[in-house]
């Protein structure tokens, strides 16, 4: 490199911790210097809160009363996946229904995969679609999201879904609509295909 050209030079940061203070006790440098640990830790609190807030998601202890009703009319209903509805600002996990989640993916039968999580969640939309729903809460799942036994105009969605072949029973009261599906190869079991979830 020709010495006449103008050289880039990278220095290192300027912020080095001094090692005395002039006039300063170390006590209160240690205060100082606490404070301002404090008050980082402060500003990090602030964003956990967000997304809930964000996305209104209601799967705090704080919801609803775990024995409660809760309903909602049709525009207020929304699937978030093949065992979950959202009723206004209750997300509710399906009792005793265990459906793939979004974007699994389960054999046919047939040698070939498709999206079941997607499939699940269409035939739960297909459940729901323009009517109004009604929730009775039992509890909470381990995820902490109210779970219940859940209606659309006089049919128990939570039944409909295992009979229709799209979620397994997670109940014994279940089994017997499972069996069902999987005998006439509905749903997850279409072509003998195990879904193996």
């Amino acid at each position: 490199m020709p010495l006449h050209r103008p050289r880039r030079i990278f220095r290192g940061s300027s912020l080095v911790a001094p090692a005395f203070v002039p006039g300063v006790g170390s006590g209160v440098l240690l205060l100082v210097l606490a404070g301002l640990v404090a008050a980082g830790a402060g500003v990090f609190v602030v964003p956990f809160d967000l997304p809930a807030a964000l996305f209104r998601r209601a799967a705090s202890p704080a919801g609803p009363a775990p024995t409660s009703l809760v309903a909602a009319e049709a525009p207020l209903v929304a699937v978030v996946d093949g065992d979950t509805l959202r009723l206004d600002e209750t997300v509710v996990r399906l009792l005793g229904v265990a459906a793939p989640g979004r974007g699994r993916s389960c054999p046919d039968g047939t040698g070939a995969g498709y999206d079941c999580g997607a499939a699940a969640s269409a035939a739960l939309a297909a459940l729901v679609r323009d009517r109004p729903v009604a929730c009775r809460l039992s509890g909470r799942d381990r995820a902490g999201l109210a779970q219940g036994v859940c209606q659309a105009n006089g049919t128990e969605i939570n039944r409909a879904l295992v009979a229709a072949g799209w979620a397994r029973a997670d109940s014994p009261g279940l089994d017997a609509a499972e069996a069902t599906a999987r005998a006439g190869r509905l749903g997850l079991w279409r072509n003998g295909a195990n879904p193996g979830f």
